[in-house]
Formats: C-alpha cells, sequence, structure tokens
C-alpha cells in the first residue's frame, strides 16, 4: 500500500510538515510505503482554465505537477496537510488542488482511494478549511478519514500540542485501515454526479 502526503505550507520545517512527517512515520511502521511532495519546492502554474484535459485525461501545463499526479495515480491513501490562511488552504495547495481537475477525465482518476487531511491553524479556520476538502474527496468518488488539527503560530510550537501529535498518528491509522479494507464505489458512477446526470439516460 503507498500513501503520498502532500505538504502545502511555505514554510519548510514548519508546524504542519511536522505532523504531515509524523502521521507518515506511523503508517510507515503499520506497513505503508509512504512518499511525500513539498508543494513550496515544486514549479507549479495556477490552471487556465482550457479544459484540454476534459479531451485527454492530461494537463496541457508541463510543469512539476505532472510528476504530483503520477505519484497521486500510484498511491493508494493521499494525505493533504495545510496551513489555515483566512479561514483556508495555503496559496500553494490551492492551485495543486485546482490543477488535479485533469485526474477527473476521461473517468474520475483518484475513485476509490482514501484521502486524509491534516490541518495547522493560529486560531480559527479548521472547518472552514475541512469542508472543502470534504467537497473535494467526496467529488471524486474518494473515501476519507476523519481530519486531524492543530493550533501554533511560531515554527515548532506544534510539538507542545499533544492532541495534534496524537491527531496526526490518528489519521494515519485510519488511512491505513481504510485502505486495507478495500472501499469501492458502484462501477456506474465513475463520472462524477454532474457528468453523470448529463451523460446517462435515466
Amino acid at each position: 500500500m503507498k500513501i503520498v502526503g502532500i505538504m502545502g505550507s511555505p514554510r519548510k520545517g514548519g508546524n504542519t510538515e511536522i505532523l504531515l512527517d509524523l502521521a507518515l512515520k506511523e503508517a510507515q511502521k503499520l506497513g505503508a510505503d509512504v512518499s511525500k511532495v513539498s508543494l513550496q519546492e515544486k514549479k507549479i502554474s495556477p490552471c487556465l482554465g482550457c479544459l484540454k484535459c476534459t479531451e485527454t485525461g492530461k494537463c496541457a501545463i508541463k510543469d512539476d505537477m505532472q510528476e504530483i499526479h503520477q505519484e497521486m495515480r500510484e498511491a493508494e491513501g493521499i494525505l493533504w496537510a495545510t496551513p489555515v490562511y483566512f479561514w483556508s488552504m495555503s496559496g500553494q495547495t490551492k492551485i495543486a488542488m485546482d490543477r488535479t481537475f485533469a485526474l477527473m477525465y476521461p473517468k474520475l482518476q483518484l475513485a476509490n482511494k482514501v484521502g486524509g487531511l491534516i490541518l495547522v491553524a493560529g486560531s480559527r479556520g479548521c472547518v472552514n478549511t475541512a469542508n472543502i476538502f470534504h467537497m473535494y474527496f467526496n467529488y471524486n468518488h474518494m473515501f476519507c478519514t476523519e481530519f486531524s488539527w492543530g493550533y501554533a503560530r511560531d515554527k515548532g510550537a506544534i510539538e507542545r500540542d499533544k492532541i495534534a501529535l496524537k491527531g496526526a498518528r490518528g489519521t494515519a491509522r485510519q488511512m491505513v485501515a481504510f485502505i486495507r479494507s478495500h472501499p469501492k464505489y458502484p462501477e456506474e458512477f465513475d463520472v462524477s454526479l454532474t457528468r453523470f446526470i448529463r451523460e446517462k439516460d435515466f
């Protein structure tokens, strides 16, 4: 089983990365093959809205997102981790999420994978951010664990938040258990519901 962690914080070695590394280490202890993608180290352009991917299933922009797409295709679990900025995810995370639109064609390429989420906020905004991810997982016909969260501002302060540390490990444990259960959507729903409604006669 493979789990890829997507680190969306621009601050290397910060609170978000500390929790993600802890979660990936826990998953590895449970037998998962893990890898990590740090978005701040990648060259990723915003989506152009060209819709060429709806014809090819591949993004027309040639940059580091192509490599991330491949990591996501190969993984059974995708664990996103982002700080909370203005009640939402970081800009780096949102750009990467937008660019996964290509993975919805010709069929949902992320379907039946398990999604996980780790959030770090200064004081608030975790639920708002989690709602966006839960809709994203649902739209892609993924299964998701409970999300884990922590509150910290100064670099490294999250290590004093015992709830956050235990939560990150717990999310990893849920992901591994979920993957091992082999959840699966019905094959007739191999596209999003909006496409299903437009394309199917029922």
